[in-house]
């Protein structure tokens, strides 16, 4: 079927006053499904894919794809193929990750098998042919599984990818692997990395995680791999569901910025930049935005301004505020930040609430396109049917409404870098400058693919000359747009070019090692999930505390166990000493160990986790395993105390104090009979004596009263 863009769904806009201050939105046109993942192709066409065959009917997981190509010149939309397995059976690509590589083909790896269960496929579209091709596959077992990871193309063209749930085990994907024309290797792990991570290749080619966790760092590929954390963290906590866009100065021909924006639970609009060419490179908080979001979009403009379009506002309603559709929380008016002055400016409002699985791409026209939304579960209930979006709107940007445009008459289809180029244009003398942005590719708040340099050029016997990029660490291969700007930055539209050469770059890398003893310190083996694990296990170690943990991620706690690790393992640095690497998915808890046999500090643990995680997980409590002699006390049991922690009463366990927790009815598990029963078979045994004649190992959750400790009972043994 073909749409058209007379198809228009019936609100209508209201008229904006000043376009060339506020930019205009066009009316929603209709796209065939949600657009949730989206990526211009090197043809100038958008891909789109959503999640279901029909958005806002049926099941959510099925699995197929629902791929479609929309023609920004002709407004019309046709199918692509359906991408398949090797023996031809049809996988969903629905929260896949993707990255261009230098031909134009776009790499698709991991996918949807159900929520937080990911796939170990990858697969290829080829924009010249409109056909899907299976590659290798990333492993044969389950530990190879991804869902939400990302994927970014390297200096040398080959793609690295990184994190996505494996299954609803709890097991998050550490494996890191690089993609080398249809072979996978591995290099150094990530435990517990987050979703989706926020991913940028810096110019001295190591890669740069600016997010969502708080801690940001450096992987340096060569050797089989090297983690550099940054010496301190980026503000503001863990920030989930927020763009990160490495950007560049328009005056400024070497980019490598980045630029973190807004995101967490709360909705935050704390905005930070960070420069990865300094010697020591430090986040630093810059103006905020005007609006409080998460699960909004921002995509690189022409003249190096960037857009900020939806997300909402809102942390309650239905979903504990992870996707908040309560009117008025979604935000509606865009924003646009000026790298050269670092301010916002509010821009005209969006008609359709753009939240999650929204997502926005640049055109070659220098319009930008908004699209889909929607199409999720809270608890297995489905989102409503009106909240999921299958349409799109274009917006002009304020520069296109500053005067007449300049044009390209002529420009290769190919250049290599370093190569100098001549750009055909009517007005060369009227060009101020000219800037190349690597096509889109973007899902879940974050282009994958996007970046921006400004290059160089003049004016020879009345033709521009234009400088390519001086290698592929400040610009991997692979396609751009390349806008010309007026004095008036009003942009051209883009011709897309394709650079290539050599693929080895000019910078030196020695710059890595020196970078890497001024950063941080670094950490040349890491070892995986399962041997740190074991690690734990055979280590010495405290108090066992089994910490209660609610994620307000409807994929539980297991999915969406990043930034909760990374929070435990930042509270208390005095007494944690081990935070096991894989939460216990079933009763929602997170399994940690102190350095001594004391108590945790449980006044004090709340705030200190919730300052990295902020509100993206509720604290419901602690369970603490402890032994001791039990004895009565004025008719109740009391667990003597020791050298290094108090006496402790201990009552019964009542249904709503337990720890462990069901998700789907989002309250404590039901008690089993002999946790019911457990204070009362103890206080039996010890009934004539007075005192238990052997120690006895006590669980249960660990309150505090203005009297001192209580551990309700769940379980007991006698240590012999």
């Amino acid at each position: 079927m073909t749409f058209t863009d007379s198809q228009t769904l019936p609100e209508a806009l209201s008229p904006v006053e000043v376009p060339n201050v506020k930019g205009q939105w066009q009316n929603p046109f209709y796209l065939p499904n949600a657009g949730i993942h989206a990526h211009v192709l090197p043809n100038g066409k958008v891909l789109f894919w959503g999640r279901r065959i029909k958005s806002g009917e049926g099941n959510l997981d099925v699995h197929e794809c629902t791929p479609f190509l929309w023609d920004p010149v002709s407004k019309s939309t046709t199918e692509t193929p359906q991408p398949t397995w090797k023996d031809g059976t049809k996988v969903n690509l629905f929260c896949s990750g993707h990255s261009f590589l230098p031909d134009g083909r776009l790499l698709v790896v991991g996918g949807h098998q159900k929520d937080s269960i990911g796939l170990n496929q990858a697969t290829i579209y080829d924009y010249r042919t409109n056909t899907w091709t299976p590659t290798a596959l990333m492993g044969d077992s389950d530990d190879f599984r991804r869902w939400y990871p990302t994927a970014v193309t390297l200096f040398d063209g080959t793609a690295l990818v990184m994190s996505g749930s494996t299954t609803d085990s709890g097991k998050i994907n550490d494996k890191i692997q690089i993609w080398n024309d249809g072979n996978w290797r591995s290099i150094v792990n990530f435990n517990v990395p987050p979703l989706y991570p926020r991913l940028h290749l810096g110019s001295d080619g190591r890669v740069f995680m600016s997010g969502p966790n708080a801690r940001s760092q450096f992987l340096d590929t060569k050797n089989g791999g090297n983690w550099t954390p940054l010496t301190k963290d980026r503000a503001n906590g863990s920030r989930e569901y927020a763009p990160s866009v490495m950007y560049s100065d328009i005056n400024n021909l070497e980019g490598g910025k980045v630029i973190y924006i807004g995101g967490g639970n709360p909705p935050t609009n704390a905005v930070e930049v960070i420069d990865l060419n300094e010697p020591s490179p430090t986040w630093r908080s810059t103006e905020p935005m005007k609006f409080a979001r998460r699960q909004h979009n921002a995509t690189l403009l022409p003249d190096g301004t960037i857009l900020v379009v939806g997300g909402t506002r809102g942390n309650s309603g239905p979903d504990n505020g992870f996707n908040d559709l309560t009117d008025g929380q979604p935000v509606h008016v865009a924003e646009l930040w000026d790298p050269d002055t670092e301010k916002w400016t509010e821009l005209a409002a969006e008609t359709v609430d753009r939240c999650y699985h929204s997502t926005v791409v640049l055109l070659p026209d220098a319009t930008v396109l908004s699209a889909g939304g929607g199409e999720f579960q809270i608890n297995g209930k489905q989102n409503d049917p009106e909240d999921s979006h299958s349409d799109a709107q274009i917006f002009h940007p304020p520069y296109l409404f500053n005067g007449l445009r300049p044009d390209i008459l002529t420009a290769p289809d190919e250049v290599t870098y370093g190569e100098t180029f001549e750009v055909g244009t009517s007005n060369p003398e009227e060009i101020g400058h000219v800037s190349w942005i690597r096509l889109p590719s973007v899902t879940h708040s974050f282009d994958q693919n996007q970046r921006i340099n400004f290059l160089a050029s003049s004016i020879k016997q009345q033709k521009l000359t234009v400088t390519a990029p001086p290698n592929p660490n400040v610009c991997p291969p692979g396609h751009y747009m390349l806008f010309l700007l007026n004095k008036k930055k009003v942009p051209s539209v883009a011709k897309i070019i394709k650079i290539s050469g050599s693929l080895v770059p000019n910078l030196a890398r020695t710059l890595v090692e020196n970078l890497a003893t001024s950063v941080g310190k670094s950490t040349t083996e890491i070892p995986n999930t399962e041997k740190l694990n074991q690690e734990i296990t055979d280590a010495d170690k405290g108090t066992f505390v089994e910490v209660g943990l609610t994620s307000t991620c409807p994929y539980g706690l297991g999915a969406c166990w990043g930034g909760a690790y990374e929070a435990l393992n930042q509270m208390d640095p005095d007494a944690v000493k081990f935070v096991r690497p894989i939460a216990n998915a079933a009763d929602s808890t997170a399994s940690v160990y102190l350095n001594h046999d004391g108590l945790p500090d449980i006044e004090q643990w709340p705030n200190q986790f919730a300052r990295t995680a902020n509100e993206s997980y509720k604290f419901r409590g602690v369970e603490v395993t402890l032994t001791g002699t039990v004895e009565r006390q004025n008719g109740h049991l009391f667990l003597q105390g020791n050298d290094v922690r108090p006496g402790i009463s201990l009552v019964p366990l009542e249904g709503t104090d337990k720890i462990q927790w069901n998700r789907s009815t989002g309250s404590p598990k039901p008690l089993e009979e002999d946790e019911r029963l457990a204070y009362q078979r103890l206080a039996s045994n010890i009934q004539n004596t007075g005192v238990s004649p052997e120690q006895v190992q006590v669980t249960g959750p660990l309150k505090k009263n203005e009297v001192g400790f209580e551990l309700y009972l769940r379980k007991f043994q006698y240590v012999i």
